[in-house]
């Protein structure tokens, strides 16, 4: 057992860090099930760290975050291969654990796009919307409008598509970049919602959108 390997002299938090060692260098030889057992162990030892310490380290909050990610990387994998929708449903509750201990953005990434796959593979289509708006807004300024345009792309229904090309809209208006290239890449998100709101029948939005395209010809001219 892990607890007989650890030394009880070392101190709480060296021991906590030294119990998720050891299951990282034996994981690869581990059933799920035993990463399962493993992991929770060190969760179970996290609880009772916290009995007397409020606070904790940056190195023990990583080893949360990537605790919680392996217990829901187990689960998802083992309801891909069992075709087990329940399984889905504790690699979310693991995935969303992960997010409360990531400390940036690729972390927080990491864990995004497993729920976006989660979510989709159970047809929850408003859970992934919610999602997907999380991750795209998780990407620094400067990276938004590409995360909102493929979102766009990504969309089967036009509502969906719209709701992400709004998004796209607004991130490439406030840009600060290249004049040209800014209201290029407005004309063609306007020409996109233009064909969706005659799609939805909204003609409200497409005069709206009609109008902007004219004001950004008018800039370009």
């Amino acid at each position: 057992m892990l607890n007989n390997v650890v030394d009880d002299t070392q101190n709480k938090e060296a021991r906590f860090l030294r119990l998720y060692k050891i299951v990282q260098e034996r994981e690869a030889y581990m059933s799920n099930e035993a990463k399962i057992s493993q992991y929770n162990t060190i969760l179970n030892f996290f609880m009772k760290f916290l009995q007397d310490n409020g606070d904790y380290s940056v190195n023990i909050q990583t080893i949360l975050f990537w605790t919680y990610v392996k217990l829901g990387d187990v689960y998802y994998n083992e309801g891909t291969k069992e075709s087990d929708n329940s399984k889905y449903f504790i690699a979310i509750e693991y995935y969303n654990q992960a997010l409360l201990y990531s400390r940036c953005t690729e972390e927080k990434n990491r864990v995004l796009t497993a729920l976006k796959d989660l979510y989709y593979y159970l047809g929850d289509e408003d859970a992934l919307v919610k999602i997907e708006k999380t991750w795209a807004e998780n990407h620094e300024k400067e990276d938004r409008f590409s995360a909102y345009t493929f979102l766009a792309e990504s969309a089967n229904i036009p509502q969906i598509k719209v709701l992400f090309l709004e998004k796209a809209l607004d991130e490439v208006i406030g840009q600060d970049k290249n004049f040209y290239a800014k209201y290029q890449d407005t004309l063609n998100i306007c020409s996109q919602l233009i064909v969706l709101y005659e799609l939805l029948g909204d003609k409200k939005q497409i005069q709206r959108i009609k109008d902007l395209r004219e004001r950004t010809l008018k800039l370009l001219n």
